[in-house]
């Protein structure tokens, strides 16, 4: 129940306000200002009525020490007329409002009933803006680097335009990342971004699905497909390994950037299209374009603004960062872990990590699958141990399987079977887990 506290040393009033607050909410009443601020401190309260004058201590000093307390607390001054001036001062103070003797007790519900909707829709407002902050320095690297806060300067100045942008740097440093920050410091932000791999898609999957095609185009097209292009429209498309593709959709590519617009495969008539190009590779691409291996038009054309992201090598103080950062988003995986001993850390900021960002990542998430203890160590970190010998590599797969197994059962038993919950604590989807559960002969009987 709300709580309310009614403060005033006329114990008429309190017994009327207590005795008409009473069926809807938590009601206790003082007579002095020090009695109600020591409970407060104690219990505390969602409402608080006081009167001005009071013994020991009065209403303004009151809201003070609440306000201190609480910045929260909602507070309504009872006031005689005599004493109206000084009850202005106190809603300037920070009281929410004043109440007038004689008071009407409906008018009095009626107002907190307001006063507590008004508050419960800022904090509705206050949660929904925090969460779309966190949404959003979700896809904003981390780091403490130098070179890295820099490239971040420029892709912040860029994002404010619809210019094209590159990125190039090693597999796993982050481009992706780059790129989402760029999106959500754009104009663009409250639109689609939409990723997609070029290097993963055949010649002509990948024309289909950046143009889209119509029904009919080639066997196998059953129905109209809108393409990547089209649904990024007003918002951000992002061309990863763009450095793999061919000449012939390269052509296409450039014609795109150049007319904004688009024909679907089969189809005749150009669409336009809103969409922010952003490429990235790990490649060299003016090498590739100096070779004749990249059509060199369309490399200037990225490339407005290009930006070179870092191997993590030449980042060392961003290790520690992102290290304590990947244990707290893997937190679910073995809650008992609290942190990275310092011989762990010591052997995580030596690594020169060919794989980059992604494999300390990867190194994180494995350790603390395997990690009995509270803490990560060098045992479970496992760094270099990939590489020495097949034999190695299969021990320590056995060991991350078993480990992995009997945290599934763990999670799960602490689910009573829910898959859908324990699917949500370990961080994966339920099929997922359902295809680890059978990959481990998990049965419902085991759980």
């Amino acid at each position: 129940m709300i709580r309310v506290l009614v403060v005033d040393d006329d114990s008429l009033t309190c017994k009327i306000l207590t005795r008409m607050l009473g069926p809807e909410y938590q009601v206790h009443s003082f007579s002095n200002g020090a009695d109600a601020l020591d409970h407060f401190s104690r219990h505390g309260a969602e409402i608080v009525l006081t009167d001005l004058k009071m013994p020991r201590m009065g209403g303004q000093e009151l809201l003070e020490q609440l306000i201190k307390l609480d910045p929260q607390v909602i507070v309504f001054v009872i006031t005689g007329h005599s004493s109206l001036e000084s009850a202005v001062a106190a809603v300037k103070q920070g009281a929410y409002d004043f109440i007038a003797k004689p008071f009407d007790p409906d008018d009095v519900l009626l107002r907190i009933n307001r006063a507590l909707k008004e508050r419960r829709l800022e904090d509705e407002v206050a949660l929904y803006r925090s969460e779309q902050e966190r949404q959003r320095s979700r896809h904003i690297p981390l780091t403490s680097n130098p070179q890295m806060q820099q490239l971040l300067d420029l892709a912040r100045r860029a994002a404010r335009t619809d210019s094209t942008v590159l990125i190039q740097g090693e597999t796993g440093v982050g481009k992706e990342l780059v790129a989402r920050a760029i999106h959500f410091w754009s104009p663009r932000r409250e639109q689609p971004f939409v990723a997609v791999n070029c290097g993963a898609l055949s010649e002509g999957v990948l024309e289909s699905e950046l143009f889209g095609h119509e029904k009919g185009a080639f066997t196998g097209a059953h129905a109209k497909r809108i393409g990547y292009f089209e649904l990024a429209s007003r918002g951000t498309l992002f061309l990863d390994e763009i450095g793999t593709t061919n000449n012939a959709f390269q052509v296409r590519l450039l014609r795109v950037l150049q007319e904004r617009v688009v024909q679907r495969v089969g189809g005749g008539i150009s669409i336009p299209v809103d969409s922010r190009i952003i490429a990235a590779t790990n490649r060299d691409l003016e090498e590739e374009a100096r070779q004749g291996r990249f059509r060199a038009d369309l490399y200037y054309r990225l490339g407005v603004v290009t930006l070179r992201v870092p191997p993590l090598r030449e980042r060392p103080e961003d290790i520690r960062l992102l290290a304590e950062h990947f244990l707290a988003g893997h937190g679910a995986i073995n809650p008992r872990i609290t942190g990275i001993a310092p011989a762990g850390m010591r052997l995580l900021e030596q690594y020169d990590y060919p794989g980059n960002v992604r494999e300390l990542e990867n190194i994180i998430e494995r350790a603390m699958i395997l990690e009995t203890g509270t803490v990560l160590t060098p045992e479970s970190l496992l760094i270099g141990c990939q590489n020495e010998a097949t034999g190695t590599d299969e021990v320590e797969s056995l060991r991350i399987d078993e480990a992995e197994q009997e945290h599934i059962l763990r999670v799960l038993k602490s689910c009573n079977g829910r898959k859908l919950e324990a699917a949500r604590l370990l961080g994966i989807n339920k099929t997922t887990l359902w295809r680890k559960m059978k990959r481990y002969g998990i049965g419902e009987e085991s759980v």
